[in-house]
Protein backbone atom coordinates (compact mmCIF):
# COMPACT_ATOMS: atom_id res chain seq x y z
CA UNK A 1 0.00 0.00 0.00
CA UNK A 2 1.20 3.44 -0.81
CA UNK A 3 0.47 6.44 1.33
CA UNK A 4 -1.31 9.19 -0.49
CA UNK A 5 0.50 12.48 -0.55
CA UNK A 6 -1.61 15.57 0.00
CA UNK A 7 -1.92 17.78 -3.02
CA UNK A 8 0.45 20.74 -2.76
CA UNK A 9 -2.21 23.43 -3.13
CA UNK A 10 -4.41 22.07 -0.36
CA UNK A 11 -1.64 21.76 2.22
CA UNK A 12 -2.30 23.48 5.54
CA UNK A 13 0.97 25.40 5.41
CA UNK A 14 -0.09 27.10 2.17
CA UNK A 15 -3.09 28.69 3.89
CA UNK A 16 -0.78 29.85 6.66
CA UNK A 17 1.68 31.36 4.19
CA UNK A 18 -1.08 33.16 2.29
CA UNK A 19 -2.48 34.53 5.55
CA UNK A 20 0.95 35.81 6.59
CA UNK A 21 1.45 37.46 3.21
CA UNK A 22 -1.94 39.19 3.46
CA UNK A 23 -1.16 40.48 6.96
CA UNK A 24 2.23 41.82 5.89
CA UNK A 25 0.80 43.36 2.71
CA UNK A 26 -2.01 45.01 4.65
CA UNK A 27 0.46 46.60 7.04
CA UNK A 28 2.59 47.75 4.11
CA UNK A 29 -0.46 49.22 2.35
CA UNK A 30 -1.42 51.13 5.51
CA UNK A 31 2.10 52.54 5.75
CA UNK A 32 1.88 53.64 2.11
CA UNK A 33 -1.45 55.38 2.70
CA UNK A 34 -0.15 57.14 5.82
CA UNK A 35 2.88 58.21 3.80
CA UNK A 36 0.58 59.61 1.11
CA UNK A 37 -1.34 61.55 3.77
CA UNK A 38 1.87 62.98 5.25
CA UNK A 39 2.95 64.09 1.78
CA UNK A 40 -0.25 66.08 1.38
CA UNK A 41 -2.75 63.54 0.09
CA UNK A 42 -6.43 63.50 0.93
CA UNK A 43 -6.77 62.27 4.50
CA UNK A 44 -10.30 60.86 4.59
CA UNK A 45 -10.06 59.41 1.10
CA UNK A 46 -6.80 57.58 1.72
CA UNK A 47 -8.00 56.22 5.05
CA UNK A 48 -11.24 54.96 3.50
CA UNK A 49 -9.37 53.30 0.65
CA UNK A 50 -7.06 51.59 3.15
CA UNK A 51 -9.90 50.43 5.41
CA UNK A 52 -10.78 47.14 3.64
CA UNK A 53 -7.18 45.98 3.58
CA UNK A 54 -6.61 47.02 7.18
CA UNK A 55 -9.65 44.97 8.20
CA UNK A 56 -8.30 42.02 6.19
CA UNK A 57 -4.97 42.40 7.93
CA UNK A 58 -6.55 42.48 11.38
CA UNK A 59 -8.67 39.44 10.57
CA UNK A 60 -5.59 37.63 9.28
CA UNK A 61 -3.67 38.58 12.41
CA UNK A 62 -6.49 37.12 14.49
CA UNK A 63 -6.36 33.91 12.44
CA UNK A 64 -2.61 33.67 12.95
CA UNK A 65 -2.87 34.24 16.71
CA UNK A 66 -5.62 31.64 17.12
CA UNK A 67 -3.77 29.30 14.76
CA UNK A 68 -6.78 28.87 12.49
CA UNK A 69 -6.85 29.41 8.77
CA UNK A 70 -9.38 28.76 6.06
CA UNK A 71 -9.51 28.86 2.30
CA UNK A 72 -12.41 31.30 2.18
CA UNK A 73 -10.27 33.96 3.86
CA UNK A 74 -7.23 33.15 1.74
CA UNK A 75 -8.99 33.21 -1.62
CA UNK A 76 -11.26 36.11 -0.68
CA UNK A 77 -8.24 38.13 0.42
CA UNK A 78 -6.40 37.46 -2.81
CA UNK A 79 -9.41 38.58 -4.82
CA UNK A 80 -10.02 41.69 -2.70
CA UNK A 81 -6.37 42.76 -2.77
CA UNK A 82 -6.25 42.29 -6.53
CA UNK A 83 -9.44 44.30 -7.06
CA UNK A 84 -8.28 47.05 -4.70
CA UNK A 85 -4.94 47.38 -6.46
CA UNK A 86 -6.54 47.41 -9.92
CA UNK A 87 -9.21 50.00 -9.09
CA UNK A 88 -7.31 51.99 -6.46
CA UNK A 89 -6.98 55.22 -8.43
CA UNK A 90 -10.58 55.19 -9.64
CA UNK A 91 -11.81 54.37 -6.16
CA UNK A 92 -9.72 57.15 -4.62
CA UNK A 93 -11.15 59.76 -6.98
CA UNK A 94 -14.70 58.44 -6.56
CA UNK A 95 -14.47 58.52 -2.75
CA UNK A 96 -12.92 61.99 -2.80
CA UNK A 97 -15.76 63.30 -4.96
CA UNK A 98 -18.25 61.58 -2.68
CA UNK A 99 -16.95 63.01 0.61
CA UNK A 100 -16.11 66.51 -0.59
Amino acid sequence: MTAQKPKPFTAEKNKLIITKIIVIYSAFFLVLKISAIIQGGWVVTNLLVALPLVLLGLLGYYFLKTNTTNWIYAIGSIVLVSVMRYYEQDLTIWIHNLVS
